[in-house]
């Protein structure tokens, strides 16, 4: 098996490689062609297109004076083997985001405003209720303003936002820790950290069996006030505590409830998603994603009503003390699982 694996990743290294020996895939820009793909999002005549150099060319849109941007032909790669690919971005959200934003948003709040491609990022902190309203009303507005004044530009552009509550305190052995494989301990080791963290009675466990993949092996640990939330043992990796047992109750439970949450009592849409995440952004967070994309014109009412399912999320979450004390089922440390809302909205 160990030989199949590699020799398949010499194959596909070998294809990485070269790759780069052969030409790409499709047909580069051209003038006429950029000046077709123009022509079918503005209308026959109502475009003019200059060539600026070899893989760039100006777009100006007669009917929109005010708009004037870029068509750039680059390579990428597409499929499974990453064979190059003749692609080509655009900056016309960027252009726009320049005219429109400060309708809508301070110069503060659009220093938080990111463009890619032709997508306008929206990332924001906000620690109230009143913080996610007052931003949701901008959004919602610029939205409204975008459709109905600059149409065929933001077509099939994108309008991200996200409303990321800062992430509170977390038990310290979660950054140190890997699973505990049940044939390496002791059953007495066991029921010894369970009893003194949560008590003699107040828990059950097995060992996973070989049938449940993702936790083989593993000791699988509920308590008695959580008889459908599973969590599980680790060991400490921290060198001060290396090979002690801890267990993954606060993330584990984040999990669970956010899979639990009556999500569709709120939003039967398929594009709603509702995960518990250890890590968001490229940093460690421990709180919830709630996350909906939807298209515009296609549904109304998705950005109000996110609001309302946020705060019934929050509402849920606090009624399960295991995720707001850090260290349950002491319950000193009071903490706060953050909430994180992602918008995305397609033109």
């Amino acid at each position: 098996m160990k030989k199949i694996y590699a020799l398949g990743l010499i194959i596909v290294l070998i294809m990485i490689l070269c790759s780069g020996c052969i030409l790409p895939d499709g047909e580069p820009l051209t003038t006429e062609s950029v000046t077709k793909k123009a022509q079918e999002r503005y209308g026959e005549g109502k475009v003019k297109v200059k060539q600026l150099n070899k893989k760039t060319w100006e777009i100006s849109p007669t009917d929109f004076p005010d708009i004037k941007y870029t068509i750039r032909q680059k390579i990428g790669h597409g499929g499974v083997i990453p064979v190059p690919a003749y692609t080509d971005d655009d900056n016309r959200m960027k252009v726009l985001g320049k005219i429109v934003l400060p309708k809508f948003f301070s110069r503060k709040e659009i220093e938080n405003i990111e463009f890619s491609d032709s997508i306008i990022k929206y990332k924001c902190n906000v620690k109230k209720d009143q913080d996610v309203e007052v931003l949701c009303s901008k959004l919602q507005a610029m939205c409204e303003y975008m459709n109905e004044n600059y149409g065929p530009v933001v077509k099939d552009a994108y309008v991200t936002a996200s409303f990321k509550e800062p992430r509170g305190a977390v038990p310290a052995v979660t950054k140190y820790k890997k699973p505990a494989i049940r044939d390496k301990i002791s059953k007495s080791k066991i029921i010894s950290y369970l009893d003194s963290k949560y008590g003699s009675g107040t828990y059950t466990f097995r060992k996973v069996p070989s049938d449940e993949v993702s936790h083989e092996g593993e000791v699988e640990v509920k308590l008695n006030a959580y008889p459908d939330m599973p969590f599980y043992l680790a060991t400490s990796t921290k060198p001060d505590k290396r090979g002690q047992l801890t267990d993954t109750l606060y993330i584990d439970m984040i999990y669970n409830l956010a899979f639990n949450f009556p999500a569709s009592e709120y939003d039967s849409s398929s594009y709603l998603e509702v995960k518990g995440e250890e890590n968001l952004d490229g940093e460690r967070y421990y709180g919830v994603l709630l996350r909906r994309y939807f298209k515009w014109g296609d549904e109304t009412g998705v950005i109000e009503n996110m609001q309302v399912t946020r705060k019934a999320l929050r509402s849920y979450l606090d009624q399960y003390p295991v995720v707001n004390y850090s260290d349950y089922p002491e319950n000193k440390h009071a903490v706060k699982t953050p909430i994180c809302m992602k918008i995305s909205v397609q033109f």
